[in-house]
């Protein structure tokens, strides 16, 4: 019988890290970005100062280790969960509901190519690869599975509202915050003209609104999913931190669950702090 591979542990992850509990992670000590990683589904290049191989090192042994990793076990019950959802579903007929485009599959394995922050995936329902071959991790999957989940609904309609007006948002408005207005907020301190290059990337529009802000952007991190972006700079004088406010589509709960919600704007952090 062939000796099961070991599992990385956290304190494998420790003795590999810096040790210095720089929080640049955004996490308080480096044992607690290591638990993340392997307990939570975090990227590890979220630390800035591996070793270029160490961090080889771990994420092929995170990829090669699939299931059997230290991911939660909720995270594979999500995926799999969702996944039953959507085993009947047309992928021709969904992909015009979500504003994804349908690719018939050779073998019958049909698969729907969806736009995630400017990053195609290839969703099938036994699968999420990135079209590219870039670095994903689980929860990208269970976000995407839920977008098709959903199976769409009706067409945005440009009338803007803020997350605590949604149903059942109230208990999810500070994750929401925390995870994605503040961090935003935090690393574009005195950049806003950054701020408007990174939002170019996502291909976002700048209108003309009645605002104040230095950065009013309306860009898509799904299909059919606009995110209104209002940025208001730190100003000293006054005492008073930079601010981000995202408004959505009133049809936004028509596309993701609230939860999913949350998720998607933590991805938008994500995705603008790796732009800096």
């Amino acid at each position: 019988m062939a000796e099961k591979k070991r599992l990385l542990q956290i304190l494998d992850l420790v003795k590999m890290l810096p040790r210095s509990n720089c929080k640049e992670c955004g996490l308080p000590t480096c044992m607690a970005f290591a638990t993340h990683v392997l307990r939570e589904g975090a990227k590890p290049e979220l630390c800035p100062y591996w070793q270029p191989e160490d961090l080889a090192f771990v994420k092929e042994s995170l990829n090669a280790q699939g299931e059997d990793t230290a991911y939660p076990d909720h995270l594979f019950s999500a995926r799999k969960f969702v996944q039953g959802k959507i085993k009947d579903y047309d992928f021709s007929e969904v992909s015009e509901r979500i504003g994804a485009r349908f690719e018939p599959g050779a073998s019958g394995e049909d698969c729907l190519i969806i736009n995630l922050l400017e990053r195609l995936y290839c969703v099938s329902k036994a699968d999420v690869e990135a079209v590219d071959g870039a670095d994903h991790d689980l929860w990208d999957h269970v976000l995407l599975y839920n977008y098709v989940a959903e199976n769409g609904g009706r067409e945005p309609t440009g009338e803007w509202v803020p997350m605590e007006s949604l149903p059942g948002s109230l208990a999810k408005r500070k994750a929401f915050v925390r995870g994605c207005e503040d961090k935003i907020a935090a690393a574009y301190t005195g950049k806003p003209e950054e701020l408007r290059a990174a939002l170019e990337v996502l291909k976002a529009d700048f209108p003309e609104l009645e605002s104040n802000a230095e950065v009013a952007a309306v860009f898509h991190p799904l299909p059919k999913i606009p995110f209104q972006m209002l940025f208001w700079d730190a100003d000293p004088d006054d005492g008073f931190p930079a601010q981000i406010k995202v408004l959505f589509d009133e049809t936004v709960l028509d596309y993701l669950d609230i939860e999913s919600l949350v998720f998607l704007g933590e991805k938008c952090a994500e995705r603008l702090l790796e732009l800096q």
